[in-house]
């Protein structure tokens, strides 16, 4: 391709990295029979999916409702910013004794202070989970279309680069192939904690 598109989007690069992440925990699982091991590994996999799919969700639910406030001209200030996180955090955390101070957690995070990404956290870890799980139980196109979407880079918009790499995110279908895999871990992990 021409050297002005061999460059790639972040959001493509992030599911990149962690179809990558996801091919690797697959070969870990398969090396290691040990069942401390696996048992780690596992539990690590389970913890970045819920982290990555269900905190990032969160945090651009946040992100979009201050940019509606913004665009309504409601006032940004301190003490609005954090009524609303912390309205978002107790629906995410219903069940959870909460620290008041949470409500403040918006000012840490770097990421509120750009245009709308943190939410291509979350697609981006379904949409490579999906992936992930087509190059490793799928055919050898499906390998083929993943390194042909390596190859990619600007050739074309990253929705439809990952159209042709197997994964249609334009469709629902990628959320359930992902959340499919999640459960199958969680399966996993249940049956070697009861040993």
């Amino acid at each position: 391709q021409p050297k002005q598109y061999g460059d790639y989007s972040i959001f493509l690069a992030e599911i990149a990295s962690t179809t990558n992440e996801n091919i690797l925990t697959d070969y870990l699982l398969k090396k290691h029979t040990d069942k401390e091991a696996q048992k780690y590994i596992l539990n690590n996999y389970l913890h970045r999916f819920k982290s990555t799919i269900f905190r990032q969700t969160q945090f651009a639910e946040f992100e979009h409702q201050i940019h509606l406030m913004d665009q309504q001209g409601q006032p940004l200030t301190q003490e609005s910013l954090a009524k609303v996180y912390g309205e978002i955090n107790a629906k995410y955390y219903a069940n959870v004794i909460q620290d008041e101070q949470i409500a403040y957690e918006w000012a840490r995070i770097p990421h509120f202070y750009m245009n709308y990404y943190v939410f291509q956290y979350a697609t981006g870890m379904a949409a490579a989970t999906a992936l992930s799980d087509k190059i490793l139980h799928g055919t050898p196109e499906d390998l083929e279309a993943y390194l042909n979407y390596l190859r990619a880079g600007r050739s074309d918009a990253p929705i439809e680069v990952m159209k042709k790499a197997g994964v249609d995110m334009t469709k629902k279908d990628y959320l359930y192939d992902a959340f499919d895999v999640f459960e199958k871990r969680l399966s996993q992990l249940e049956a070697l904690m009861s040993e």
